[in-house]
């Protein structure tokens, strides 16, 4: 068959009518849902009961697979822990007497009243509320960090807007205790923003329902309190847009649902941004779960995403902190993958508001590991093998992937599964195999093991979606 212009202008049509069909079919349904509806699927926690407008708004967060989040305020000038290490007391910072932090009626869970040790040092009220005066980060630069991301890999950008110390990072109308009030007078808010829109990374924003400074935070004033809380965050996503999600901070959400007034904070926020995505800090499931300084459990029910750190603390707390060699950032990566949820790694900027360059260096080793294994990586489910000590597995359509961090654990065999298997690779070369009563028997020479992660190809003949998870 000779192809002739005008049929491949037909077959163009053709694909353009398809995709026209298809945005004129999504417009009338996504006209046919409103606030309500968006809040309806807020209170659902299952992402299979969610309707099809809500798993796709999520979608892009399902496939992206690793963010970074970034804990950064003007306690870094002094290396002090981000809201925590500050006293609502008269102490000179060494007594560490029991803490009166406000605390909000009904939801005892919000503040902690004992010092931990991240905690420290403990910054005396005198010190801590003063130091934006001399916030100076004469070394930010936005395109420099987010150019930094890109080159990890990483899809999307979390950004601290307001921590629980109420200093609040961008140009707000709502509070004179901004950056613009200090010697910077920059917008790093909005200069994160532009330079993600600029990139092509997802901007979301982090902000702390908490606020120790605002005077407003306390149990007999808290619908004033609110009311400033949802002008901000209208503010931030207008003022920012396109915001593609909130990561709200104050746990339990089930023992006092209400505080917040989630119904109607979520639903003045789909107002302005329909496609935004919301995590479950604010009183209802919302869109993604959010465990904290631990690797999630694999769920295939619910959409998830580990917030961890290089050093164990959110904010930069100087040099002599260990930051986690390289290793440890590949046990984490794969550990949300194969988990089928999503790793947000933390980075904590010098007061200089230059990247620690410990973790900039673990940021591009992990990138040139994407680069040449991102597919086992980015849109991916987890499973359908059960995480175990040799590693774990995820997959995509007919292709799953073996993501081993210690081949001498892993099992020389693949279990009977309900597909055939076509072929195996490891590094672009292909891996003999052969069939017994085991399953299917694996032949891979110890050379081609890898001193972090060996991905382990395997094409099958179906579609592996909705394979039951299995133990290797």
């Amino acid at each position: 068959m000779v192809i002739t212009p005008n049929i491949i202008i037909k077959k163009m049509d053709l694909r353009y009518m398809c995709c026209l069909i298809c945005a004129i079919s999504f417009q009338f349904l996504y006209a046919q849902y409103n606030t309500n509806d968006a809040w309806h699927d807020a209170q659902i926690m299952k992402y299979a009961d969610k309707s099809k407008i809500a798993k796709e708004r999520v979608q892009w967060f399902r496939e992206a697979k690793i963010g970074m989040f970034i804990h950064w305020n003007p306690s870094s000038v002094v290396a002090a822990e981000i809201s925590w290490s500050k006293q609502f007391y008269e102490d000179t910072g060494e007594n560490l007497k029991h803490n009166p932090r406000p605390t909000i009626k009904d939801c005892p869970a919000q503040e902690h009243t004992d010092w931990i040790r991240w905690f420290k040092p403990a910054v005396s009220k005198e010190v801590y509320d003063n130091l934006h005066k001399s916030f100076y980060p004469g070394m930010f630069n936005a395109d420099s960090i987010v150019s930094t991301a890109k080159r990890a890999g990483i899809k999307y950008i979390v950004m601290v807007t307001k921590h629980h110390d109420g200093f609040c990072m961008w140009d707000t109308s709502y509070t004179d205790y901004n950056i613009m009030n200090t010697p910077f007078k920059r917008d790093i808010v909005g200069e994160m923003a532009t330079a993600c829109h600029r990139h092509d990374i997802k901007f979301c924003i982090y902000y702390s329902q908490r606020d120790w400074h605002h005077p407003n935070y306390s149990a007999e004033e808290l619908p004033l309190y609110n009311l400033f809380m949802r002008n901000q965050i209208k503010e931030l996503i207008t003022k920012y847009a396109p915001v593609s999600g909130i990561f709200f901070d104050a746990h339990d959400w089930n023992k006092a649902p209400d505080i917040w007034e989630p119904e109607k904070m979520f639903k003045e926020i789909y107002e302005i941004a329909p496609n935004i995505i919301i995590n479950n800090r604010c009183g209802v499931p919302a869109d993604y779960n959010t465990p904290e300084q631990r690797i999630g459990k694999i769920d295939m029910e619910t959409s998830w995403e580990s917030c961890m750190t290089f050093t164990g603390e959110w904010s930069w707390r100087g040099f002599d902190n260990e930051v986690i060699p390289f290793e440890k950032c590949m046990d984490y990566l794969i550990g949300c993958a194969g988990g089928n949820g999503n790793l947000l790694l933390n980075i904590d900027p010098l007061p200089t508001g230059q990247i620690d360059p410990r973790e900039k260096q673990r940021l591009e080793q992990m990138g040139q590991w994407l680069e040449k294994n991102g597919e086992a990586i980015y849109g991916t489910l987890g499973g359908p093998f059960l995480p175990s000590e040799w590693g774990t597995s995820t997959r995509r359509g007919n292709m799953m992937y073996l993501l081993v961090k210690d081949m001498r654990k892993m099992p020389n065999f693949i279990p009977p599964m309900p597909c055939e298997i076509k072929s195996i690779y490891v590094d672009d070369k292909k891996i003999s195999f052969k069939k017994d009563k085991n399953g299917i028997v694996l032949n891979i020479p110890s050379w081609m093991f890898h001193e972090y992660i060996t991905v382990v190809k395997i094409k099958t003949d179906k579609d592996l979606s909705d394979i039951p998870l299995m133990t290797m």
